[in-house]
């Protein structure tokens, strides 16, 4: 059996995973504007003590400003990957991000949110993703270092159930986020291929500027993840388990050891130490 064999019969496969989760994002389509209000029926007005009101502001600003980066990112990938299966699945995820979009801005509206600023290093790394033209760097950068970590903070924040409103409406988000991740597992190893030593260097030193970027704003947000007895430090560390599961799912998908990822292991847990210490 020959590599050529291998790579055609593992690139078919992917192409059909990924219209597969255009599928079933349809199959999972909900409507924002009914389930929001079905859970203000079941639950009443959202009502929080203002501390805790305060941080779910400062954290969710941070989600609202990535929805919309998001939903950004997903039109362009759209528009730039030529498979038709990853295109499928970008054109699915915009379909979503939107959703979540609106969805939140309508709940922020019911916890007396008022716009604000988010931190300035979650605004540098969105900004990274959104401004770069390299499509490895876009893939890389939104579907297996922004979405994780967007996950993990539903996850964490669910957990604690500060308001009810808010725990079963992040249940909806969590599904959809989860499909996303896969467009960057099984699209990614195609783009980066045939990419020099030169490119795939650009494209490492650039993920963990980026990742810098993610663990000062994380640090950022640490009084308010406080506020809603969440530890920064455990959220970090989940969010980065999430991050390298899915960097090692597509160095796997790329023919690659998951070893290869060792040294930025540790460098990310000096940096975390140094950091959120």
């Amino acid at each position: 059996m020959t590599w050529w064999w291998f790579v055609k019969h593992r690139d078919t496969q992917n192409r059909e995973i990924l219209e597969g989760i255009y599928h079933k994002s349809q199959e999972k389509i909900w409507d924002g504007r009914e389930i929001l209000s079905d859970l203000v029926e079941k639950h009443g007005a959202p009502k929080l003590p203002a501390e805790k009101e305060r941080a779910l502001c400062n954290i969710f600003a941070v989600i609202l400003e990535g929805e919309m980066a998001a939903w950004k990112v997903s039109l362009q990938l759209a528009e730039k990957v030529s498979d038709i299966g990853a295109r499928m699945a970008a054109t699915s995820q915009a379909h979503d991000e939107a959703r979540h979009f609106y969805v939140m801005r309508d709940y922020l509206k019911l916890i007396n949110y008022d716009d604000h600023p988010v931190p300035k290093p979650v605004s540098q790394a969105l900004g990274m993703v959104l401004s770069t033209d390299s499509l490895a760097k876009k893939l890389l950068g939104m579907q297996l270092m922004v979405e994780p970590v967007a996950l993990t903070i539903f996850q964490e924040v669910r957990s604690t159930s500060p308001e009810p409103v808010l725990s079963e409406l992040l249940g909806y988000f969590e599904r959809d986020e989860a499909r996303h991740v896969a467009l960057g597992i099984y699209h990614l190893p195609e783009v980066v291929k045939d990419l020099g030593p030169l490119s795939l260097a650009s494209l490492i030193v650039w993920q963990m500027k980026l990742f810098m970027l993610e663990l000062h704003g994380l640090r950022d947000l640490k009084n308010d993840f406080e506020s809603l007895d969440l530890d920064i430090e455990n959220v970090f560390i989940l969010a980065e388990k999430k991050q390298l599961d899915a960097l090692e799912d597509f160095v796997q998908e790329l023919g690659i050891s998951p070893s290869v990822w060792k040294p930025i292991k540790h460098f990310i847990r000096f940096q975390k130490d140094r950091i959120l210490s």
